[in-house]
């Protein structure tokens, strides 16, 4: 019974250690893109080839695959309100008066005519728990400055590190819970996906 004893602690441990090791690998979020939602493929469709680009595999993107990726375990689930705002955002973003078109006309603004949307569809192709993050970021947005929004948004990932953290040290070591734990989001990240947020709240006021 010692021995087996013995081999139970030995293979946690080796279990432990490995987890740990996999969570150190260095992820590249820019590689992952899922497919957008069927109603937001209206908005996807009117964005300029730069914003969708960013929104795809830029820093926006990343930053949204890292704030689903830390926060999605204890998100709730809403799916209506997702889809009812993806019909929403995108019927806006078809409506030329609201979203017009850049042009030759324009030179070398054309990629930034008409509304930006960049964060909506970096969610939208992000995953899951990266719409919500979008959906909080544009409320702290409406309330507080950008620069305000980014001290709060850096405190909220701390305080969700620490719970994480607290989690491992239970012993649950799940590898979603410890990958995420090792996630970090440089301040200059957080103020543009606020900016890009505030872009948002002009996109939908109307």
């Amino acid at each position: 019974m010692t021995s087996i004893g013995k081999f139970v602690v030995a293979a946690a441990a080796a279990t432990q250690e490995s987890t740990l090791a996999l969570a150190h690998i260095n992820f590249d979020f820019s590689l992952i893109k899922m497919e957008a939602p069927l109603e937001y493929n209206g908005l996807g469709n009117a964005l300029s080839s730069k914003r969708k680009r960013e929104a795809e595999i830029g820093s926006t993107h990343v930053t949204a695959q890292k704030l689903g990726a830390l926060f999605a375990d204890d998100l709730p689930h809403t799916p209506n309100l997702s889809h009812a705002y993806g019909l929403r955002v995108s019927e806006i973003a078809e409506n030329p008066k609201f979203n017009p078109r850049g042009s030759a006309a324009d030179g070398p603004f054309a990629d930034h005519v008409g509304a930006d949307g960049t964060s909506i569809w970096a969610a939208a192709t992000s995953g899951r728990g990266c719409m919500a993050v979008h959906l909080l970021a544009c409320l702290l947005a409406r309330v507080w400055t950008g620069p305000e929004a980014t001290s709060i948004w850096s405190a909220i990932i701390e305080a969700r590190r620490a719970l994480l953290q607290s989690r491992l040290n239970e012993h649950q070591f799940h590898i979603g819970t410890v990958t995420a734990c090792q996630i970090q989001v440089e301040r200059q990240r957080l103020s543009e996906w606020d900016a890009s947020a505030r872009a948002v709240g002009v996109l939908v006021r109307y």
